[in-house]
C-alpha cells in the first residue's frame, strides 16, 4: 500500500429542463484533486471518485435529485510522498463553465 496523487476531472451533464434555469448554477464541469492510499493505481482511481462523489452528494443537491449526471475519470494519477497522507483532505472543486 502506497499514497497517490488523482487529479480528478468531473463532467457534468444536466437535465434539460433545469439546465435552462437561469437562477441555477450549472457548470460543465470540475477538477479537484485527492490524495489517496491504494495497493495500485486502479485501487486509488477508485478511491479518489468514491470520495468525490460522496463529497458533491453532500454539498450540493444536483446528484442526488436526479439534476446531473456525473462522469468521472483520472486526469493524472501519481505515487506521492506518505506525509500527504497527514494533511488535512482538500475538498474544493474548480468547476468550469461550458463556454
Amino acid at each position: 500500500m502506497r499514497c497517490f496523487y488523482v487529479l480528478v476531472h468531473g463532467k457534468l451533464e444536466w437535465e434539460c429542463e433545469h439546465a435552462e434555469d437561469q437562477e441555477m448554477f450549472t457548470p460543465a464541469g470540475f477538477y479537484c484533486h485527492r490524495y489517496v492510499f491504494a495497493s495500485g493505481f486502479e485501487e486509488a482511481a477508485e478511491k479518489a471518485f468514491r470520495r468525490v462523489r460522496k463529497n458533491l452528494e453532500k454539498e450540493t443537491s444536483w446528484l442526488r435529485s436526479g439534476l446531473a449526471k456525473l462522469t468521472l475519470e483520472a486526469e493524472e494519477l501519481a505515487p506521492a510522498p506518505m506525509r500527504k497522507l497527514l494533511r488535512r483532505d482538500s475538498k474544493g472543486h474548480s468547476f468550469y463553465d461550458g463556454e
